[in-house]
């Protein structure tokens, strides 16, 4: 089995779990289409930057790539472990916010190789950022929800899975999904509306001239 190993200048606080480190082996299997290329990839929630190294280690070593985070807080140990790599921008503030103006080198649709989404664990978050950020994701690309499981017992519009679940149907001829478990992993396809759909949704009366 494939496995990684965090570079000697990581560090993490003691006694608190890396939750992450448990989906590697399912990353580095999921995810082989993206090692050996450039990649445009963007993280949204970071915390201490388990997972923002493990992303810059195994898909933006090559030129031309890039990481993206999107957090409200910032820490010693995301600082420290951000500090050798020169190919990525901190956004400090809310998602929602952030992603109104991204782009990348001037791109502002379809760049992205790689979304992984585990900021505000709230459905209705979850599933903005979900929405907000397919409008940038590359057909072939991943996105990848974290803690689809989480908080079960707690009332629905709490819970991760509600949004996951909500944009996995509306956005199903979309997506192929190709892992599900705590994580869910999607790959965006290149599907197009037939012309039955889109008279039928009225698509084509809407874009007359």
């Amino acid at each position: 089995m494939s496995q990684f190993y965090y570079p000697s200048h990581f560090i993490h606080p003691e006694g608190e779990s890396a939750y992450f480190i448990e989906h590697i082996p399912v990353w580095l299997e999921k995810l082989e289409p993206l090692k050996n290329k450039p990649n445009v990839c963007l993280e949204i929630g970071a915390l201490y930057g388990v997972a923002s190294v493990f992303i810059l280690e195994n898909f933006c070593k090559l030129p031309g790539s890039y990481l993206y985070i999107m957090d409200l807080n910032i820490n010693k140990y995301i600082e420290n472990n951000l500090s050798p790599y020169s190919n990525i921008t901190y956004y400090k503030g809310l998602s929602e916010d952030s992603l109104r103006c991204f782009n990348h080198n001037g791109a502002n649709k379809e760049f992205l190789d790689l979304v992984y989404i585990d900021g505000n664990h709230m459905s209705k978050h979850v599933l903005e950022d979900a929405v907000n950020s397919f409008y940038y994701l590359k057909p072939g690309g991943y996105m990848i929800f974290d803690d689809v499981g989480w908080g079960l017992e707690d009332p629905i519009h709490c819970r991760p899975k509600t949004g996951v679940e909500a944009f996995l149907h509306a956005y199903s001829a979309y997506l192929d999904q190709i892992h599900s478990g705590w994580q869910v992993i999607v790959r965006r396809n290149d599907y197009n509306m037939t012309d039955e759909e889109k008279t039928g949704n009225y698509y084509i009366n809407w874009h007359k001239d």
